[in-house]
């Protein structure tokens, strides 16, 4: 029985209707590749992306490649056309994919040349692509960026001597594209797909008060013993459906610190930061590009294995940072209101996770 008060892990893990993992998944994926944008002035974008710390690597007539100074592969395209996010690439064996194709009855496509590769293509439960690849293409090393200066840390330990800390002032160094957060139609089907298709696993839940179903699934993929980040892909129940945030890890705190300073000096609208985040205790800074998404920059994320059980959480404006400025109007939507309006119009006559009741319930959340 509940008592009174909130209610505690145990309890929310008890009352929970949602697994937070598939036992026998058809396959595993092994991490976040790429980002596929669209866009109709694709040089805009570039130039954002660019400002943001990604490095363009190849152009064609229909798509520009940009990449981080990880020689992994490529992490976003950028194409021509109406402003969207349609697909994004998550890598996995070769063998994976055969086994997609064979489950699905799905052709294994190959990829363009700048990218390498074949890739599987399937559709989340809300339509948003995932191109399930392998073989993507390495990319040449970059030359060696110049080191920061040593840390002078407190008391006796200084490091650094005879030698001035100034760093210039340029584009973040991006390494990798971590994860990305859409808001779903219904949380059920989509943790019920992201777990027994490609055998995610859910690394915190967080729930509104009194309601048995996740508003948050922060999801990872499923390496075994090998660490992995917090979440890979997020969902979660929002006003607006669709692409709400995505991420690219930088190396330390003062590359997210200039970054922070080029960003604003290029005129680019800042969304929320700098601050710590408590699901994945990423340090984080999040930026809003010329046609409207967020991307965030972040370090200090934490990693886990398979082995790390599920934590379950309420939510709340405090639950999503430990310190830093509180959560803003251009996170929660609250500053599109005609936007978010009309989205909530078309959903209460739907089947899906938004009513008038949960909605109320997460908007006091959000506000408490």
């Amino acid at each position: 029985m509940r008592v009174a008060g909130n209610p505690t892990k145990q309890q929310l893990r008890e009352e929970c209707i949602v697994n937070d993992r598939w036992e026998a998944p058809l396959i595993k994926v092994q991490s976040l590749a790429y980002i596929v944008l669209q866009r109709p002035d694709v040089e805009q974008a570039a130039r954002f992306f660019s400002d943001f710390g990604l490095l363009i690597d190849e152009r064609t007539d229909s798509a520009v490649y940009l990449r981080g100074v990880s020689t992994a592969h490529q992490m976003m395209v950028i194409e021509k056309g109406a402003a969207d996010i349609p697909r994004i690439g998550m890598l996995a064996e070769e063998a994976d994919l055969e086994t997609l194709a064979a489950r699905f009855a799905l052709p294994i496509c190959q990829h363009s040349e700048a990218l390498g590769g074949r890739y599987v293509r399937l559709e989340d439960p809300d339509g948003l692509v995932i191109e399930v690849c392998s073989g993507l293409k390495s990319l040449s090393p970059l030359p060696a960026q110049p080191p920061l200066p040593q840390w002078n840390g407190a008391g006796d330990n200084k490091v650094r001597v005879n030698q001035m800390a100034r760093n210039p002032l340029r584009p973040a160094w991006v390494y990798k594209l971590g994860h990305t957060v859409r808001s779903v139609a219904s949380m059920q089907a989509s943790l019920n797909w992201y777990q027994q298709t490609l055998g995610m696993i859910v690394s915190d839940f967080q729930f509104l008060p009194g309601d048995p179903l996740p508003v948050v699934a922060f999801m990872r993929c499923d390496c075994g013993d090998k660490p992995v980040d917090h979440h890979t892909i997020a969902i979660g129940t929002a006003p607006l459906l669709g692409h709400m945030h995505s991420a690219f890890e930088l190396d330390n705190l003062e590359e997210l610190l200039i970054g922070n300073r080029w960003l604003a000096d290029q005129g680019y609208s800042h969304s929320w930061g700098i601050g710590r985040h408590v699901q994945g205790s990423q340090i984080f800074d999040y930026w809003r590009e010329p046609k409207g998404e967020v991307f965030e920059h972040y370090v200090d994320g934490d990693v886990f294995s398979a082995a790390e059980a599920t934590g379950y959480h309420l939510f709340n404006s405090e639950a999503q940072h430990q310190w830093g400025p509180e959560i803003t109007a251009d996170v929660t939507g609250q500053n599109r209101p005609l936007q978010t309006l009309r989205s909530i119009a078309r959903r209460l006559f739907t089947q899906d996770d938004i009513t008038v009741g949960r909605l109320k319930r997460l908007l006091k959340a959000v506000n408490s």
